[in-house]
């Protein structure tokens, strides 16, 4: 089952939307067919038609959406290079260099003919209620406006101690300034997002969370986005580990993809943050007409299930542990989490195998 000849989100059914062609009908394609084949995410652009290619069809939220999520960048920035996964994070001075971290600057950034196609996206969130700081749009080749407030206040500011151990739910609520409530203003702020990048075929996208699905879709889509992200859980902290539901997935799909095909807009992608817990969930959701997915549920499940490296140290004797310690004080930067970065690797190695066998 392709794209091309998928059937509506409503016509399918959990035992019939993964279901492989018999052996007998792929006899007539040569053994390395899928080596050649498109398994990544192309996002179109309205206004221009051209297309943004995702290696993956599948993101990360992490990086806006858990407290204190600086310490978890060194792991993006592997995901992103090592498993293809697209990464939505502010790509202008997001660290601190009083962290040990020198902050990633404009001219560091990679433009869409230096960066490698193996390599995932850095999506730059916008919040619909702060200003727009226009450099950190300079080369961005995907934009994603955040119908959320922002939790920091602003994203330049970092977040007060004692106020990142988690996020409560009336974070997730849907924000929208009172001179944007009307679609052509929205469509306007849409159009400065599109100019403010040196990109000829930047994408810009809006993330909600799932509550009035098609109505906010419709929204969206008339505002002049090239792609909705639909938030059915999102996560709210990584350690210990937290999320929220908010509508259950299937209803989520099904109703956002019916609101695009209303919409008469056929080039809309949807995206869609919801639980993962195992490889089928993936295939699943590309087979309802998903175009790409969080892996955040997963990567929770994953760190809440091993030992942080805090754990492991306590396992030593006290020398060894306060020489750990120390070690890492004084290095200041972050450390991979090499077994969750691990984990993604065989996750998406093994998805892509599966993928390949419902040929979705």
């Amino acid at each position: 089952m392709t794209k091309k000849n998928k059937p509506p989100a409503s016509s399918l059914s959990p035992s019939s939307s993964n279901r492989a062609r018999p052996l007998t009908d792929r006899v007539d394609l040569p053994p390395d067919a899928w080596s050649t084949q498109d398994m990544g995410c192309k996002l179109s652009c309205r206004t221009t038609g051209q297309s943004l290619h995702w290696p993956s069809p599948i993101y990360s939220r992490l990086g806006i959406d858990i407290p204190n999520s600086m310490e978890l960048h060194p792991t993006l920035e592997k995901l992103r290079r090592n498993c293809g996964i697209s990464v939505v994070e502010p790509q202008a001075d997001l660290l601190e260099q009083g962290q040990g971290i020198q902050p990633r600057r404009s001219n560091e950034l990679s433009s869409g003919a230096d960066r490698s196609m193996d390599d995932g996206l850095w999506i730059q969130p916008v919040f619909v209620d702060e200003p727009i700081d226009l450099q950190p749009l300079m080369h961005a080749e995907q934009i994603e406006l955040q119908f959320m407030p922002c939790h920091q206040g602003s994203t330049r500011d970092p977040l007060p101690t004692g106020r990142a151990t988690c996020y409560r739910a009336d974070r997730w609520i849907p924000t929208l300034p009172s001179d944007l409530s009307q679609v052509d203003r929205m469509a306007r702020r849409v159009e400065l997002l599109r100019h403010a990048s040196d990109q000829p075929k930047v994408i810009l996208g809006g993330a909600i969370a799932a509550g009035s699905v098609y109505e906010d879709v419709r929204f969206l889509i008339d505002s002049g986005l090239d792609y909705v992200n639909v938030l059915s859980e999102v996560a709210a902290g990584l350690s210990p580990a937290k999320s929220w539901s908010f509508q259950p997935l299937d209803y989520v799909i099904e109703t956002a993809r019916r609101a695009i095909d209303d919409s008469g807009v056929a080039s809309i992608g949807l995206l869609v943050s919801g639980p993962i817990r195992s490889l089928d969930d993936g295939v699943r959701m590309l087979s309802l007409g998903v175009d790409a997915f969080s892996i955040d549920s997963w990567l929770i499940q994953q760190q809440s299930e091993s030992p942080t490296a805090a754990r492991a140290n306590e396992d030593y004797s006290s020398f060894l542990s306060g020489y750990s310690r120390q070690s890492e004080a004084s290095q200041g930067a972050p450390r991979v989490m090499d077994g969750l970065l691990g984990a993604a690797e065989t996750w998406v190695e093994e998805f892509c195998a599966l993928r390949r066998l419902f040929e979705i």
